[in-house]
């Protein structure tokens, strides 16, 4: 009996013992999951999100060996908020930035319904990833500008572009957007050069045609663009043009007003429009004037102001229209005929240009760039014609590939045309009645065994580094 109650007594302190120690174990388990989750609102307020998953996964543990399904509940939602974050890092990480909002904006919303925890880095998160994705959005806006040619807004939008990623301190799309910025300055920069050589250009079409008011007012467009850009040399270049057109108009003034004058003074009016038969019977007296003049033909001309050549007549104004002061134009045709081993006689040369409409102002500027092609054309040879040919073409390389070549070049004086021979034996060409040439053949020593022309080394150079010539435009080449 006594051996019995012992035995009970014992039982009981034992089950007393193990109940406490049962008690402090499931406190000890309590108070380590309380500390996981207090340690995951730490790192979790910190972004430390991985660090924070980790203790929610280690309080989840001690919540499902406590049973406690409401600490369970809520250790598992501190789960899913975290693995959401970092779900969305992985997305951003990849560039799938659509992804990553989408999936920080649905842990924001689980993070919402949890208490006291702080979730201001979700916002920032997805505050970044709206900045990532609004600069993609400009970038793609910005190329589809580009590819419309609509390039100042393409610009705006890529300064943009780069005003954003300055801000992200992104720098794989600071380098895409300027580089981007780059690439359309410079093709603005393209276009607006495109648009003051059609300036230029068109501004020297009506130069030629003796339109010197209009010429200058889109020289003058010109002029403006290339300032702009800081084209210097363009800038002289176009400015000695103007220059020369207000030259012109004053000489064009002064010719009206000694018009006037032979025709009367008191009266003060023009002459009367000459008939079809007074116009014919002076093309008919140059070309028999012509014709009186001896030219045998194998020889080419290298210098216009010396007989016979400074004799030949076209036009009818005395004193404007002798080979010396207008004849580079057909003489030009001349020397290319002989070269082509089909010489013609000035004479026909000169009757074709003033019965075709050839010839500018009746011969006093000279002959017309497209009469001269005319010519060839109807000759039948294979003819290229390039206006402002150095905008386009390398002039050596396009001669070089010709049998003959016609340039046409205006200095601070006149327009010109020269003839232009490649010799792929020495690799040097031979220019014919140019000054410009001689001079730059005697300072290079390639003269010497030549009779006629000058040897130069290079057309480009010749054109570049004489001071006096302005600009290049016209190069009919013939084959």
């Amino acid at each position: 009996m006594k051996k019995g109650i012992i035995i009970a007594v014992a039982l009981i302190i034992v089950l007393i013992v193990s109940f406490f120690l049962w008690h402090a174990h499931l406190n000890r388990l309590r108070s380590d999951m309380e500390y996981h989750i207090e340690a995951f609102y730490e790192h979790f307020e910190q972004a430390e999100v991985q660090s924070a998953l980790d203790e929610a996964v280690e309080a989840k543990v001690l919540a499902e060996r406590l049973r406690d399904n409401e600490a369970l509940d809520a250790v598992s939602s501190y789960i899913e908020v975290s693995e959401a974050v970092i779900r969305g890092n992985a997305y951003f990480e990849d560039g799938q930035y659509e992804h990553a909002r989408n999936t920080f904006s649905s842990a924001l919303d689980d993070a919402i319904k949890i208490d006291n925890l702080n979730y201001n880095f979700i916002i920032e998160l997805i505050a970044i990833t709206d900045a990532y994705i609004r600069f993609f959005e400009l970038i793609e806006q910005a190329d589809n500008l580009l590819e419309r040619d609509i390039l100042n807004l393409a610009l705006r939008v890529y300064e943009e572009a780069l005003l954003v990623a300055t801000t992200l301190s992104f720098e794989d799309g600071k380098e895409l957007a300027t580089i981007s910025i780059q690439h359309v300055e410079e093709l603005i920069f393209l276009a607006r050069l495109a648009e003051a050589a059609d300036l230029e250009s068109q501004g020297t079409m009506y130069f030629l045609n003796g339109d010197y008011r209009e010429s200058i007012t889109l020289l003058r467009g010109a002029l403006e663009i290339y300032y702009e850009l800081g084209e210097i040399l363009r800038v002289a270049a176009v400015q000695a043009r103007i220059d020369l057109a207000e030259q012109r108009i004053e000489e064009q003034d002064r010719l009206e007003t000694e018009e006037l004058y032979n025709y009367g003074e008191q009266d003060a009016e023009y002459p009367p429009a000459s008939s079809p038969d007074d116009e014919h019977e002076r093309v008919i007296s140059n070309y028999e004037h012509n014709r009186g003049i001896d030219f045998d033909l194998r020889t080419l001309i290298d210098n216009q102001n010396q007989p016979p050549a400074s004799l030949v007549r076209m036009g009818t104004r005395p004193g404007l229209n002798e080979g010396w002061y207008n004849g580079c134009g057909w003489v030009a045709a001349y020397n290319s005929l002989i070269i082509l081993g089909n010489p013609m006689h000035p004479a026909e040369i000169v009757h074709h240009f003033e019965t075709t409409g050839g010839t500018v102002w009746d011969g006093v500027f000279g002959t017309f760039p497209h009469a001269i092609e005319g010519l060839f054309v109807e000759l039948d040879y294979d003819v290229n014609h390039t206006l402002f040919p150095q905008i386009t073409l390398n002039l050596d390389d396009t001669i070089r590939n010709s049998r003959v070549a016609i340039l046409a070049y205006m200095h601070t004086s006149a327009a010109h045309y020269i003839v232009i021979e490649y010799r792929p034996e020495d690799g040097t060409f031979v220019v014919y009645n140019d000054s410009f040439a001689r001079r730059r053949s005697a300072t290079l020593g390639l003269d010497s065994n030549l009779h006629q022309g000058a040897v130069i080394d290079s057309v480009n150079a010749l054109i570049r580094e004489s001071p006096n010539i302005l600009f290049t435009f016209s190069l009919i080449t013939i084959n």
